[in-house]
C-alpha cells in the first residue's frame, strides 16, 4: 500500500484529502474576513463538493460491492448522526448569543430554523451574500440534499441492473446536464445568488467526484506515471492561479470559471489519491494539514457566526478581525471535535432495515474505491 494511505481497520484513508479540506476551510475563513490577498477563496467550495462526491460515492459503491444492496435508512442515519450534533451545538449557542447581543433577533431565529432543517441555501437564492448569522450553512444544505438524492441514483442503478460503464455514463450525463442547465439559467438572466446557492447548479461537482470514485482503479494506475504526475501537478497549479484571478462574486464566474474549477478540483483529487508521492501530497499530508482537516467541519461551522457577531458588535475589521477569529475558531473547533464529533464517530449503529436489490452479476471495475470508504472525520 502506498505510503500516503493509512490503514484504519478494514479500509484505508487518504490523509491528503483531509488536509486539502482543512486548508480550504481556513481559506474560506480568510475570504469571509474580507482579506484582499485571497479574493477567490470561495472557489474552494467546488473542491469541497468534488471531494464529497468522491467519498460518498465510494461508500455507496462499497455497499454495492460487499452487500449487493443500498441501505437507505442506514446511510441517511449515519450522515445525520455524524453532522447534526456539532451543528446543533453551534446553532443553539450562537443563536442564544445573537438573541442577547442583537437588537432584532428574529432574522437570526429564522436563519437558525432554516439551518437545522437544511434548507438554508434555498433562502438565499435572491440577492443574498452572507447577510445572516448562519450564512455559511448554505453549503451544508446543499450537502444534505445531495445525501438525500445520491443513494437513490445508485438504488435505481441496482434496480435497473446497470453495468459500471452504464452507471458512469449516467453520472457523465448528469454532470453535462447540470452544466447545460446552468448556462440556460445564465442566458435567462438568472441572478448570482440563484446560480451560486442552488443544488441544481452544483450537481456537476458531485457527479464528477462520483465518476472519479467509480473509475478510481484506472486513475490510480494512470497516475503512477511520471507524465501523468506532471500533468496533474500543473492542473493543481492552474487551480491555484484561478483562486487568485477568479471572480466568484460575479455572475461572469459562471460563464466558464466554475466549470474550470470543478474540473481542476477533480484533477487535484486524482493527484491527492495517486500512489505516486509528490510535493503536493506531502504538503497536504503534513501533521498541521491533518490537524486542520480533522477539525474542518467544526471550523466551517464556527467561523461565520463568530465573524458575524464580531462585525455586528465590535469595531474589529480585516487584519484585526482575522487575529481574533482564527485562534478563537481553532479553539472552539478543537473542543467541538474532541467532545462532540469524536464521541459520535466512535458509536456503532445497529443495522437497520434495508432496501435490497441484486447487484449486476459482472465483476465491477471499481474494487479499489472501497478503500475510500473510511471517510475522514469531516464528513464521514
Amino acid at each position: 500500500m502506498s505510503q500516503h494511505v493509512l490503514n484504519r481497520g478494514r479500509a484505508a484513508y487518504f490523509p491528503a484529502l483531509d488536509g486539502a479540506r482543512g486548508w480550504s476551510a481556513i481559506g474560506v475563513l480568510v475570504a469571509h474576513v474580507n482579506m484582499a490577498w485571497f479574493p477567490g477563496a470561495m472557489i474552494l467550495m467546488d473542491l469541497f463538493f468534488v471531494i464529497s462526491g468522491f467519498l460518498i460515492t465510494s461508500i455507496l459503491w462499497r455497499s454495492v460491492r460487499k452487500r449487493k444492496r443500498v441501505s437507505l435508512a442506514r446511510f441517511w442515519r449515519r450522515r445525520l448522526m455524524r453532522l447534526y450534533p456539532a451543528l446543533l451545538l453551534v446553532v443553539v449557542s450562537c443563536t442564544l448569543m445573537a438573541c442577547a447581543l442583537v437588537e432584532d433577533p428574529v432574522p437570526s431565529l429564522q436563519d437558525a430554523l432554516a439551518t437545522l432543517l437544511y434548507y438554508s441555501n434555498w433562502t438565499k437564492l435572491e440577492g443574498s451574500i452572507y447577510p445572516t448569522l448562519f450564512g455559511q450553512t448554505w453549503s451544508l444544505g446543499i450537502e444534505e440534499q445531495f445525501y438525500l438524492l445520491w443513494p437513490l441514483i445508485f438504488l435505481a442503478a441496482l434496480k435497473l441492473r446497470l453495468s459500471v460503464p452504464q452507471t458512469v455514463t449516467l453520472l457523465v450525463a448528469l454532470a453535462l446536464t447540470c452544466m447545460a442547465w446552468r448556462y440556460y439559467l445564465i442566458a435567462g438572466g438568472a441572478s448570482w445568488s440563484r446560480l451560486y446557492y442552488a443544488l441544481d447548479t452544483r450537481m456537476d461537482a458531485f457527479a464528477i467526484g462520483g465518476i472519479l470514485a467509480m473509475i478510481y482503479p484506472y486513475l490510480r494506475d494512470w497516475s503512477r506515471g511520471a507524465v501523468a504526475h506532471v500533468l496533474l501537478t500543473l492542473g493543481v497549479l492552474t487551480l491555484g492561479v484561478l483562486l487568485y484571478v477568479g471572480t466568484p462574486r460575479e455572475v461572469e464566474y459562471f460563464y466558464w470559471q466554475q466549470s474550470a474549477s470543478v474540473v481542476l478540483s477533480a484533477v487535484m483529487v486524482i493527484l491527492l489519491v495517486s500512489p505516486r508521492i509528490g510535493f503536493v501530497q506531502r504538503v497536504f499530508s503534513s501533521k498541521l494539514s491533518i490537524f486542520l482537516g480533522q477539525r474542518c467541519y467544526s471550523i466551517y461551522l464556527w467561523h461565520w457566526p463568530i465573524i458575524w457577531l464580531l462585525v455586528v458588535n465590535t469595531d474589529f475589521r480585516d487584519g484585526s478581525l482575522l487575529m481574533v477569529v482564527l485562534p478563537l475558531v481553532l479553539l472552539l473547533s478543537s473542543l467541538t471535535y474532541a467532545w462532540v464529533e469524536l464521541p459520535f464517530m466512535s458509536r456503532r449503529f445497529v443495522p437497520m432495515e434495508t432496501i435490497t436489490i441484486a447487484a449486476p452479476s459482472e465483476e465491477p471495475v471499481a474494487d479499489a474505491v472501497e478503500s475510500q470508504s473510511a471517510i475522514s472525520p469531516q464528513r464521514s
